[in-house]
């Protein structure tokens, strides 16, 4: 029950995320270009973090599948 409710929570912020990340890259180039630039950096690099421990959680599973 406990890792079902860290998956769900995980999606809802890859979820958050992805919509910010959709937000900056289709925002029009203002002033604050820059703080918009290192957002996105930022906001990719948790989403591949994220992925990266997902993707790690799914080998795990399969492996003791598989043995």
């Amino acid at each position: 029950m406990a890792v079902t409710a860290a998956k769900s929570v995980m999606a809802f912020r890859v979820l958050t995320m992805a919509v910010d990340l959709c937000r900056l890259t289709t925002r029009t180039m203002n002033v604050n270009a820059g703080h918009e630039r290192t957002s996105k950096a930022r906001i990719i690099h948790q989403i591949q973090l994220i992925r990266g421990i997902t993707n790690a959680d799914v080998n795990e599973w399969v492996m003791t599948l598989t043995y």
